[in-house]
């Protein structure tokens, strides 16, 4: 029996094999596998790259797979649809809920996730509590495109005189290479949504708080505070004093300890995450089909 647990994430789709007897069988990686930005056929496509390369085209007996972008029951239903023949017997799940299976293996916890979308994911050991996850639209606070969105909007503050200019705006106007309003206009509505291009202006705005930029410092702070609030929420919510994080914000020192700090006074612990998710999807795999030699 194979069983294979993936991460179809938003910059990368990876896979990982074994069989029931807890021996290991491959590896596999492809490219995104977020549907909403990159559309139904790719993410599948992907998807099945990663697998095949994992289990040598195999079809696998059970397949886990954790997804950013399942949002919504409507994105349930689209994706399960879509992969369900993908393995003879095929899971779909939240990315941020292998993730945090990784860790707990199912236990109780919490988990953090900042890069360019933000989600808290809690488990009590029978339900799921999630705050966020529901998009740049919509939510995503603390994120990094929370974050270069709101310094796009301090910059045409300041370039067209409401904000005093300060060292934040010099090191965005390089980093797209604008010199002016007219310019970034052009770059933020010209040239498609930047989804990850504004998300990637959060190592702009890193950049300037280090350095001294009180605006930018404003942001990460008011960044790491949104998110460490529904972080609190969710922890009190399953009923436990420590999170775990992830993802590219969490690379930020100034990012980490204000959001460390936050916690701290309300006797919350911050752990950073250890294990990949794909292994987490691969677990929930194993749990599916009673396979007790789980690999470590």
């Amino acid at each position: 029996m194979i069983l294979v647990g993936v991460d179809a994430g938003g910059t990368s789709t990876a896979a990982i094999a074994y069989s029931c007897d807890g021996k290991y069988i491959g590896e596999g990686e492809a490219g995104p596998g977020n549907f909403h930005n990159i559309g139904i056929e790719k993410t599948v496509n992907n998807i099945r790259e990663a697998i095949q390369s994992a289990t040598h085209n195999i079809k696998p007996d059970v397949a886990c797979i954790g997804l950013a972008g399942l949002d919504s029951k409507h994105d349930y239903k689209i994706l399960f649809n879509a992969l369900k023949d993908i393995a003879e017997n095929t899971i779909i799940e939240h990315d941020s809920f292998i993730s945090l299976y990784a860790e707990t293996r199912g236990r109780p916890g919490v988990i953090v996730i900042s890069g360019t979308g933000s989600v808290v994911m809690g488990f009590d050991g029978k339900n799921r509590i999630r705050v966020g996850g529901a998009g740049w639209l919509l939510s995503d606070e603390g994120s990094a495109y929370w974050i270069g969105r709101k310094a796009l909007r301090l910059l045409v503050k300041m370039l067209d005189g409401r904000e005093e200019k300060s060292l934040l705006a010099e090191l965005i106007l390089a980093n797209i290479k604008a010199r002016d309003l007219d310019d970034i206009i052009r770059w933020s509505y010209h040239e498609g949504h930047k989804i990850d291009e504004i998300a990637s202006l959060a190592k702009v705005v890193n950049e300037a708080a280090i350095k001294g930029d009180n605006k930018a410092k404003q942001i990460m702070i008011e960044a790491a505070k949104q998110l460490a609030e529904d972080a609190i929420y969710v922890s009190k919510r399953v009923g436990i004093s420590q999170v775990y994080v992830s993802g590219g914000m969490f690379e930020s020192e100034f990012f980490s300890s204000n959001f460390q700090s936050l916690l701290k006074e309300k006797g919350i612990e911050t752990l950073k995450k250890k294990k990949s998710p794909e292994y987490g999807a691969l677990l929930i795999a194993f749990d599916y089909a009673n396979c007790v030699n789980v690999p470590e």
